[in-house]
C-alpha cells in the first residue's frame, strides 16, 4: 500500500523571496500581448540572478495577466517608480540577444510601413529557437556592424540567359570588400537547389523554411555570429543582419512566394527597400516587378543594359499564324537537344462538352466535368461526383467531346507524334526541378513555376490566352516572367526555335520580337496609372462583417487620403455563415506614410472600442 502524504495547507507554500537587482533594476519589455491596442513596453523587475544575462535584445518570459508571455528586453534604467506594483521577469528563454539594433531598427520600419504590432514581425525575422543549436554560440559576441563611408548603389539587370543570377553573384563577390557581405534571396528552394548546382565562390550559409528546424536555427546563429560573406535564403532571410555597406540581391521580387502569407503580408521587395539607406541592392530577374520599373524610371535605381551579345535575338520565334506548327519546332527541337513544352492546365481532359449541341458538361452544383485519365469516368471538379452514364442536359446526347485538354492528355498525344522519345511530367504535385543528365534527348511537359532547371534546343509556351487573362491583379506580371524566363532557357541561341501560342499581333509577342520585356513593363505601368492601380497607388483591404465594411465605406467617403473606395461581397471560406464584405482603398503612393498611420490608428481604435474585428492588409500580392 502507497504511503499516504500529509496534506498541505494553500497558505505553507510560500515562494522564496526574489532580490532586485542592484544596477539598473528595472527593465522595459516589449511584449507580445496579442492585443492590438495596448501598449508595446512595459516596465518589469529584473531578478538579481539574471542581472548578467538581462540585457537588450534579450528575450525572455514574463507574466503578463493571467499568462505567461513572450517579450523582448528593449533597455534598462534606474527607474523612480513603485517596485511594489512591478512584476518580476520570470525566466529568459535565451541568453543570446538576438534583437540587435539593427534588427530592430528593421522590425520597427516594418512595422511602420505595414500598420502593426513589431511582435507580428519578429516571428519571421528570427527563426524558432532550438536550445540545442545555441551551445556554441553562448557566451560570444554578435557580428558587429562595422562603420563606413557608405558607398551604396541600387540597379536593375533583366536577365537573359538562365546562368545570369549565378553569373552576377561571382561578379558581385569578387568585388567585396573585408567587411561587405552578401544576401541573396530567392523565391523559393527550387531556386536555392537551382543556384547551388551552379557556379557559386564558395559554400553558402543556407536561411530556408524547408531546412529542419534545428539546421535552421544553427546556420541563422552562424549568420549573425560569424558574418558569413554568401548568405542565400527565401523570403524571411531578409531580416538578415548584415555589416553595413553590404548588398543585397532579389531574384524575381514579383514572385508570390516573396509575399508573406501570414498578417501583416510583407513583401521582400519593399523590406529590401527599407534597407537601401545602409546596403546596396541590386534587383534581377527575366521581367521586373512594375514597382521596380517605376523607380528605375524616377532614376532612383540603376537600370544595368543587356550585354551586346544578348541583345541580338538570334532563336527563330513562330505563333500560331506560322507556317510551323508547334509539333513541327518539338520535332525538331528533339533531334538538336532537350525541348520544353508549358502548359496552364494539368490534368488530362480539364472539360468536356455535348459532341451534338457543343453544350459545357455541368453539375448540379455548378462545377464543370473533367476526366482525370485515359478511360475515366466524368467527374465534377467542385463536388467529386461521379457520372457513369452521363447525358446532356439539353439534347439527351451520350456522346462527349474534350474541349480542354491537360498536360497529361498533351504529353500522350505528343508522345505520338514523336514516339522513340523519353517524356517527362513537371507540375505541382510531382515537380522536376532539375533536368536529369542522360544520353538521350528528353521532352519535357511542365506547368508554368514547375519548369526543370536544364538547357533546351525548343521552347513551346502553351495556353497564353488562358494565363495572361486570368483576373488577378498581377497575372500580367506573371505570365510576362514565366514567358521570359522559358525563353532565355534555350541554350543556343543561333539553333533554337520557340513557339509563342498567342497571335502575333498581341503586345507580348511583339515584345518578344523586339526582345524588350522593359518597354512591355513601361506600357502596361501606363495602363495601371489610367486605372489607379499600383504602382502608382498604394491599396489596402479590409475584410469584416457586411455591416462593419459599409459603416467605415460611409465614414470614408470625405477622407482626402482615398482616391477610390470600392466595397464588395467577400465569400467567407471558414464556412462560419458569417455576411462577410471586402472594402478595397487606394492612395497616391506620395501619402505613403499617412496612408499606414492611417491604419494603424484605425485597429487600435476599433480595439478600444471592442468593435467587430476587422482583417487590414496593406499592398497586398492579390485584391
Amino acid at each position: 500500500m502507497a504511503e499516504v502524504k500529509p496534506l498541505r495547507l494553500k497558505a505553507q507554500r510560500i515562494s522564496k523571496k526574489v532580490e532586485v537587482a542592484e544596477l539598473n533594476p528595472v527593465a522595459q519589455i516589449s511584449v507580445d500581448t496579442g492585443v492590438f491596442h495596448l501598449p508595446d513596453i512595459f516596465d518589469y523587475l529584473v531578478p538579481k540572478a539574471l542581472s548578467e544575462v538581462i540585457v537588450p535584445g534579450v528575450f525572455v518570459e514574463i507574466p503578463f495577466g493571467s499568462r505567461e508571455v513572450s517579450g523582448y528586453v528593449v533597455s534598462r534604467n534606474q527607474s523612480n517608480l513603485d517596485y511594489s506594483k512591478l512584476k518580476f521577469i520570470k525566466k529568459t528563454i535565451s541568453p543570446i540577444p538576438l534583437l540587435s539594433e539593427e534588427l530592430l531598427e528593421i522590425v520597427t520600419d516594418t512595422s511602420n510601413r505595414y500598420a502593426c504590432k513589431p511582435w507580428d514581425v519578429i516571428r519571421s525575422a528570427i527563426p524558432p529557437r532550438m536550445a540545442s543549436a545555441e551551445k556554441d554560440f553562448v557566451g560570444r559576441e554578435l557580428s558587429q556592424s562595422t562603420s563606413s563611408k557608405l558607398k551604396l548603389s541600387h540597379k536593375l539587370t533583366i536577365s537573359a540567359d538562365e546562368a545570369d543570377l549565378n553569373r552576377e553573384i561571382s561578379e558581385a563577390f569578387s568585388r567585396l570588400t573585408e567587411s561587405q557581405q552578401l544576401l541573396v534571396i530567392v523565391p523559393d528552394e527550387r531556386d536555392i537547389k537551382q543556384l547551388i548546382m551552379g557556379d557559386l565562390p564558395i559554400t553558402p550559409i543556407v536561411l530556408s523554411t524547408e531546412l529542419a528546424k534545428s539546421d535552421r536555427y544553427l546556420n541563422y546563429l552562424t549568420a549573425r555570429f560569424d558574418a558569413p560573406k554568401l548568405i542565400i535564403g527565401t523570403r524571411s532571410a531578409i531580416f538578415t543582419p548584415l555589416n553595413q555597406n553590404s548588398k543585397i540581391f532579389i531574384f524575381n521580387d514579383n514572385d508570390e512566394s516573396m509575399y508573406e502569407r501570414r498578417s501583416p503580408g510583407w513583401n521582400v521587395r519593399d523590406i529590401a527597400l527599407l534597407r537601401s539607406g545602409d546596403h546596396s541592392l541590386h534587383f534581377i530577374g527575366a521581367s521586373p516587378s512594375l514597382e521596380i520599373v517605376r523607380l528605375a524610371e524616377l532614376g532612383w535605381i540603376a537600370r544595368e543594359k543587356k550585354r551586346d551579345k544578348y541583345r541580338t535575338k538570334e532563336y527563330a520565334i513562330h505563333f500560331p499564324q506560322s507556317r510551323v506548327s508547334d509539333i513541327a519546332v518539338i520535332k525538331a527541337g528533339l533531334k538538336l537537344g532537350n525541348v520544353l513544352v508549358v502548359m496552364a492546365e494539368t490534368g488530362y481532359i480539364t472539360a468536356i462538352a455535348c459532341q451534338k449541341c457543343r453544350n459545357q458538361a455541368k453539375c448540379e452544383c455548378g462545377g464543370k466535368l473533367h476526366i482525370s485519365s485515359r478511360g475515366a469516368i466524368p467527374q465534377c471538379m467542385l463536388c467529386e461526383k461521379y457520372f457513369q452514364d452521363w447525358k446532356c442536359a439539353w439534347c439527351d446526347s451520350e456522346n462527349i467531346r474534350s474541349i480542354g485538354k491537360g498536360s497529361n492528355r498533351y504529353a500522350e498525344e505528343i508522345a505520338k507524334a514523336v514516339p522513340g522519345y523519353r517524356v517527362a511530367l513537371s507540375k505541382g504535385g510531382a515537380r522536376v526541378d532539375v533536368l536529369p543528365v542522360t544520353e538521350e534527348n528528353i521532352l519535357v511537359i511542365s506547368s508554368y513555376g514547375c519548369e526543370p532547371k536544364g538547357n533546351y534546343s525548343a521552347v513551346v509556351l502553351k495556353s497564353l490566352e488562358n494565363l495572361t487573362n486570368r483576373v488577378d491583379l498581377r497575372s500580367l506580371e506573371f505570365a510576362r516572367r514565366c514567358i521570359f524566363e522559358n525563353l532565355n532557357r534555350m541554350d543556343n541561341k543561333k539553333t533554337s526555335s520557340a513557339f509563342i501560342d498567342l497571335p502575333v499581333e498581341n503586345p507580348i509577342s511583339q515584345a518578344i520580337l523586339r526582345n524588350d520585356v522593359y518597354g512591355l513593363c513601361l506600357a502596361e505601368i501606363d495602363e495601371r496609372n489610367s486605372s489607379l492601380l499600383p504602382p502608382s497607388v498604394r491599396i489596402a483591404t479590409l475584410i469584416g462583417e457586411g455591416s462593419a465594411i459599409r459603416q467605415l465605406a460611409k465614414q470614408f467617403e470625405d477622407n482626402a487620403l482615398f482616391t477610390v473606395i470600392s466595397t464588395i461581397k467577400f465569400s467567407d471560406s471558414s464556412n462560419t455563415g458569417a455576411s462577410l464584405s471586402k472594402m478595397i482603398l487606394r492612395s497616391e503612393i506620395a501619402k505613403s506614410a499617412d496612408f499606414s498611420e492611417f491604419f494603424y490608428d484605425l485597429a487600435r481604435y476599433r480595439g478600444i472600442k471592442g468593435l467587430s474585428p476587422i482583417q487590414i492588409h496593406l499592398d497586398p500580392f492579390s485584391i
